[in-house]
């Protein structure tokens, strides 16, 4: 749950609901700013469920001007986009190839809205939907416990270069 991060330097709050759209994205987060006020940084990881249901545009108007949004709601935390991985299936297309192209040009574009807001990206180029790789269920959409371990390594190896980062850049107190 700390992903492997110092409880005492790092809390880790997950707010993961699966199913989430990016239209619940700005009410969730005001929702969390009551009780967490300034996080340091803020992993987003959505934007699956909505690539074979929204246009592409919409889609990238909605993150620029949603990501704007919490860069004022969030002032002093780092955004960090967490890549849209590629799925087996894709629910409400029969193009799966399709969708993935459209993956991979979304996650391009947020990546760019993102950086030019100061923040950064993780990519989890090491998940891949292969039918041989064992990273996800049956479904072909969701991780499996292995891909799950995998996703979380990611993330857990870029928490620990942004604190040994961070750790650089402060002052001795």
């Amino acid at each position: 749950m700390q992903l492997g991060m110092d409880p005492s330097k790092v809390t880790v709050w997950w707010k993961g609901i699966q199913g989430m759209t990016w239209s619940q994205l700005l009410p969730q987060l005001h929702q969390m700013k009551v009780t967490w006020p300034n996080p340091d940084i803020l992993v987003i990881h959505l934007g699956g469920n909505d690539l074979s249901t929204e246009s592409p545009t919409n889609l990238l108007a909605s993150v620029k001007k949603d990501m704007t949004s919490i860069r004022s709601i969030f002032p002093h935390c780092l955004l960090v986009w967490s890549n849209i991985l590629p799925r087996r299936v894709w629910r409400h297309s029969p193009d799966s190839h399709e969708v993935d192209l459209v993956r991979t040009t979304v996650n391009r574009r947020i990546h760019n809205i993102v950086s030019e807001l100061g923040g950064t990206s993780v990519n989890h180029d090491n998940i891949r939907c292969g039918t041989n790789t064992g990273l996800y269920r049956a479904n072909g959409i969701h991780l499996s416990p292995k891909g799950i371990d995998v996703f979380n390594l990611n993330l857990q190896d870029f928490l620990e270069k942004w604190d040994l980062e961070n750790s650089k850049n402060s002052p001795d107190v």
